[in-house]
């Protein structure tokens, strides 16, 4: 078994565990700001809000990554999934996600960028492996600030659920819970 098969996830429970400072540090890291709420309120989900939950990802007792992610009805939708710089490009990613696809009885629904650029492209091709399925609907995704722009990404699915029926029920749900947008 090699190294990167060996991914251990723990869900942080306390809001105030130390490994939230590396999750902070990846998160800043990894999504520009028009795609992240500040780290303060996604301390505070995770103190108030039962459907939002933090894993952290350790190879060999080390810190490589997170992934949060919401419980709703239906489905899991991954917010956010990160491997620190330090780890990237082994491994690490594939298998942390493939672990956390194969702990989930229910459809994982994640936003990625459009397919516009090489990076963007590579990135889905990344969960197209995984076997998502992207697809084609128009999502805009809200804002995490007061003020700021809507970000044009597209949905992928995991698993039984077919958006071509549930897109506008999924959308619905995560502009009310996650984005707070009626």
């Amino acid at each position: 078994m090699s190294l990167q098969s060996v991914i251990i996830s723990e869900l942080v429970s306390d809001f105030t565990d130390p490994v939230l400072e590396l999750i902070e540090h990846t998160y800043m890291d990894s999504f520009p700001e028009a795609e992240r709420r500040p780290f303060v309120a996604l301390c505070e989900l995770l103190r108030y809000e039962p459907k939002f939950h933090v894993l952290a990802l350790y190879r060999e007792k080390k810190y490589v990554g997170f992934i949060t992610y919401w419980l709703f009805n239906g489905f899991v939708y991954v917010e956010h999934f990160a491997v620190d710089g330090c780890a990237r490009n082994g491994g690490v990613g594939a298998t942390a996600m493939q672990q956390f696809l194969n702990s989930q009885k229910l459809p994982v629904v994640l936003e990625v960028e459009t397919p516009m650029d090489e990076i963007s492209r590579r990135r889905i091709a990344f969960y197209e492996r995984l076997g998502f399925v992207l697809d084609t609907h128009t999502y805009l995704q809200p804002p995490y600030r007061p003020g700021g722009n809507w970000v044009d990404l597209r949905l992928m699915t995991w698993g039984e659920l077919d958006l071509s029926h549930a897109f506008e029920s999924v959308k619905h749900t995560l502009y009310t819970h996650v984005y707070g947008v009626q």
